[in-house]
């Protein structure tokens, strides 16, 4: 899987249930057939070009070392952290994402920090028997129809 570097990774949000957020990925390989949103804004801004490009996700290659050097600035102010916005935290059969994903609970378990999750793909068993993954955590489910 292809893997982009960033300068920074966790920003504030402006929704009622998560107050910081975090995209490890750029772009979602659902393929889902109505206009998403994250693609669409993605293209809007030009960083993505195309919905073949928005298909085939990227991972943010440096993620874990900015969440740990993210994290002291923002613990004290983060309520409730969201993954994700602009992708999913739990992409159908794209285990690189989904271990990603894993790697991520446990760094804000360490740091006392719960998140809120969305997702289309499965969520895996492990976040129900991972004891470093925090039980303080909210998931939920989109689900979309034409």
């Amino acid at each position: 899987m292809e893997k982009i570097i960033r300068k920074t990774l966790i920003y504030k949000s402006n929704v009622e249930y998560a107050d910081y957020c975090l995209n490890h990925v750029e772009g979602c390989a659902h393929g889902c057939t109505y206009p998403c949103y994250a693609m669409m804004f993605k293209k809007r801004c030009g960083i993505v070009k195309s919905y073949e490009e928005w298909t085939k996700p990227k991972i943010v290659g440096n993620c874990l070392e900015l969440i740990e050097k993210e994290i002291p600035k923002f613990k004290n102010k983060i309520h409730k952290l969201f993954l994700c916005f602009s992708t999913d935290p739990f992409m159908y059969r794209v285990n690189e994402v989904e271990s990603l994903t894993i790697n991520i609970l446990r760094i804000l378990y360490e740091q006392n920090i719960s998140s809120v999750l969305i997702s289309k793909g499965l969520y895996p068993e492990s976040l129900i028997y991972d004891p470093l993954i925090s039980k303080e955590n909210e998931y939920g489910i989109s689900v979309v129809s034409l």
